[in-house]
């Protein structure tokens, strides 16, 4: 059974994406473009999706003891975006061949 890393859940990507829209809503705000505060709006709501997405998969990780999953718990409710796109990279994922 082979070990990967879970950088290709959904959540993650969701999370990415996120942070690449926010800070390109920033530039463009800074540029006094107008579009610059919709994306940041959707970053916004794409980060909140992705945080609510990781607590939930915190919560209810079978796999985590108890230890572990405090926290995690933890560290994805005080750094909301960024501690869940480090639970996903941390988490590995079986996958059979």
């Amino acid at each position: 059974m082979a070990l990967k890393k879970n950088i290709r859940h959904p959540s993650f990507i969701i999370g990415a994406t996120s942070f690449v829209l926010f800070i390109l809503g920033i530039v463009l705000r800074a540029n006094n473009f107008v579009p610059g505060d919709k994306i940041i709006l959707s970053a916004i709501v794409l980060g909140a999706i992705h945080w609510i997405w990781s607590l939930i998969d915190v919560i209810t990780g079978y796999d985590l003891n108890s230890d572990s999953k405090s926290f995690w718990l933890i560290m994805v409710m005080l750094i909301p975006p960024l501690g869940g796109m480090i639970y996903y990279m941390m988490k590995r994922k079986n996958v059979s061949m």
